[in-house]
C-alpha cells in the first residue's frame, strides 16, 4: 500500500541552538519589561534557567515594579520553528475554554541579533510545581501518574471545542500513517537497516486501519509540563507542539524513556502505559503498533545507524521495536 504524498506532515526543523543568546541581553530585558507597562521605573531582579546545565531558554525572571511589588515571568525561545507563534496564538483561546495555563504577556519576537534562534515569547508564570518524576517514591510516582491522566484527559475534553477555533488551522493533522511516511522520508540510512525497513513495511498496512479519533494534544506528555500543588493538578505549560494526534501515541514515549540515567524511567517502575492503556480498554496488540511506529520515530530522529556512542541505546530501542511488532496481531 502507498502513501500519498499529501499525508507526509513537515518534519520538525530545530532552531539553531548554537545560535541562541547567553543570558539577557539589552533586546531582551526590553521584551520582558514590555509585557509591565506600568511606567518607567521596572527593572530586572534576576533571571535563572527552569532546566539549568540543560537548555538555556526557558528562563524565570524576576521584575521589580515602580510600586515595589515583585512579579516573575517566563522568557522561552521555540526549539522548533512555528513553535513559538503556535503556542501564542492558542495559549488565549486555552484560557477562554477554561484551561489553566500561561497568559501571553509579550512576543513573539525575533531577536534582531540572533534571527537564527526564532521568535521570543514572554509568558505569566503559574503557581504549583511539575507533576513528581525524577527521583521519587512509588507513592510520589503513583501520584504522578494519576495527575498526568487527568491533565491529558481534560486536553483530549478540549478536542470538540477547538476544532471549532481558528487557531485550529495551526495544529497539525497527525495521523498515525502520516507519522509513518513522515518517518520514511527522513530514515535516510536507517532504511537500509533491515529490522527497520521490515517495520515500516509492516506497519504500513496496520496503520491504515487504525479509525481512531485524532484529539488535541500538547505534543509532549513530559510531566514536567503538568502542574500540581497538593493533589490537585494547577495548570499546563509547554503547547508549542500542541496538534491533533492519536489519543495513545504520546504514551509510547514513557517506555522508550526507562532506558535513560536521569530518573525517566519512573513511568516503567511505575506501570504508566499498562495502566493508562487498562483505564482505556486498549489491549497491548492494539497499542504494539504506537509502540512501533515511536521505536522508528526515536531511531530516525536521535540515534545514529553505527555509531558507537549510541551503541547501547540503539540496541535497547530495536530491542523494544523487534517485541513491539511479535505483538502486532
Amino acid at each position: 500500500m502507498s502513501l500519498s504524498q499529501n499525508e507526509i506532515p513537515a518534519p520538525y526543523d530545530l532552531y539553531d541552538p548554537a545560535a541562541m543568546p547567553v543570558g539577557m541581553d539589552a533586546f531582551l530585558v526590553g521584551l520582558v519589561l514590555s509585557a509591565y507597562p506600568q511606567g518607567p521605573g521596572a527593572h530586572i531582579l534576576d533571571c535563572q534557567s527552569y532546566r539549568p546545565g540543560e537548555v538555556e531558554f526557558p528562563l524565570r525572571v524576576g521584575v521589580l515594579l515602580p510600586d515595589g511589588r515583585k512579579e516573575a515571568c517566563v522568557l522561552k525561545a521555540g526549539r522548533f520553528k512555528g513553535a513559538a507563534e503556535r503556542e501564542a496564538a492558542l495559549l488565549p483561546v486555552l484560557a477562554r475554554l477554561g484551561l489553566t495555563v500561561p497568559a501571553l504577556l509579550a512576543g513573539p519576537l525575533v531577536h534582531p541579533e540572533y534571527p537564527a534562534c526564532g521568535p521570543f515569547i514572554v509568558l505569566s508564570e503559574l503557581p504549583g510545581q511539575p507533576l513528581p518524576w525524577i527521583g521519587v517514591n512509588l507513592e510520589q510516582a503513583d501520584l504522578g501518574c494519576r495527575l498526568l491522566f487527568q491533565g491529558v484527559e481534560r486536553l483530549h475534553q478540549l478536542t470538540p471545542a477547538l476544532r471549532g477555533e481558528n487557531v485550529a488551522a495551526m495544529l497539525e493533522e497527525k495521523t498515525l500513517l502520516s507519522e509513518l511516511q513522515g518517518i520514511r522520508s527522513r530514515a535516510g540510512p536507517w532504511l537500509d537497516q533491515p529490522l527497520f525497513s521490515a517495520a515500516v513495511a509492516r506497519l504500513v498496512p496496520v496503520l491504515a486501519g487504525v479509525r481512531e479519533e485524532l484529539v488535541f494534544s500538547n505534543g509532549d506528555y513530559n510531566p514536567l509540563n503538568f502542574l500540581y500543588e497538593g493533589n490537585q493538578l494547577t495548570g499546563w505549560i509547554d503547547f508549542g507542539l500542541a496538534c491533533f494526534e492519536d489519543p495513545y501515541i504520546g504514551f509510547a514515549k514513557f517506555i522508550i524513556w526507562g532506558f535513560d540515567s536521569y530518573g525517566w524511567g519512573t513511568g516503567v517502575k511505575a506501570g504508566l502505559v499498562e495502566r493508562y492503556l487498562y483505564a482505556h480498554n486498549l489491549s497491548r496488540a492494539e497499542f504494539a503498533p504506537r509502540l512501533a511506529l515511536h521505536c522508528l520515530w526515536r531511531l530516525q530522529r536521535e540515534i545514529s545507524v553505527s555509531g558507537e556512542e549510541d551503541a547501547s541505546y540503539r540496541e535497547a530501542v530495536l530491542k523494544v521495536l523487534e517485541e513491539a511488532l511479535k505483538d502486532i496481531s
